[in-house]
C-alpha cells in the first residue's frame, strides 16, 4: 500500500468488431463495461488487483449507474477512458468517468458508478479497509472532485 494515490486513471483502447450493434455503434451496454476497465485498472493501480481483494475476503458491488451519451463511437474508434474517484465514505466508494475519442479529444460519453464494500463470504456491508480508507482521507478534501 505505499503506492501513492491519484484521483485518476486512463486506459486506451479500441471499439472491436464484435462490440458494435446493426448500425455500426459502439452498443450502449459495452460503456459500462469501459468504465470497468478504467476503474479496475484504478483500483490495481492504487491499492490492489482485484483476485488479491477478493482473496482477502472483500468485495466492490456496484449501487447505481449512470450514463449521459453525447457522441456516438464507432468499430475501430481509438478510446481514452478516464476513471476518477470523486467521493468515498466509511463503506462505499464513487467513480466518475469521461471517454473521449482518441487523437481527437472529442467527449462522447460520461458517467458516474457507485460501489460498496461487501464481505465476500457472507454478503454483508462492511467497512472499506484501512489501507486504502487512510490513503484517501489523506487526499486533501480541496482535491476531491
Amino acid at each position: 500500500m505505499d503506492r501513492e494515490i491519484e484521483l485518476s486513471t486512463s486506459v486506451s483502447l479500441r471499439v472491436r468488431y464484435s462490440e458494435v450493434d446493426r448500425m455500426g455503434l459502439l452498443y450502449h451496454v459495452n460503456y459500462l463495461e469501459y468504465f470497468e476497465l478504467a476503474r479496475s485498472e484504478w483500483v490495481r493501480r492504487f491499492w490492489l488487483p482485484y483476485k488479491e481483494i477478493e482473496d482477502r475476503g472483500y468485495a466492490l458491488v456496484v449501487l447505481e449507474a449512470h450514463i449521459r451519451f453525447i457522441r456516438p463511437a464507432y468499430y475501430d474508434d481509438g478510446l481514452t477512458v478516464t476513471a476518477t474517484i470523486s467521493d468515498w465514505g466509511r463503506s462505499r466508494i464513487k467513480f466518475n468517468y469521461n471517454i473521449h475519442r482518441a487523437g481527437e479529444g472529442e467527449l462522447i460519453c460520461t458517467g458516474s458508478t457507485s460501489h460498496c464494500f461487501i464481505n465476500s463470504k457472507t454478503g454483508r456491508v462492511i467497512r472499506m479497509p484501512d489501507g486504502l480508507k487512510e490513503k484517501l482521507d489523506g487526499i486533501e478534501s480541496a482535491d476531491r472532485i
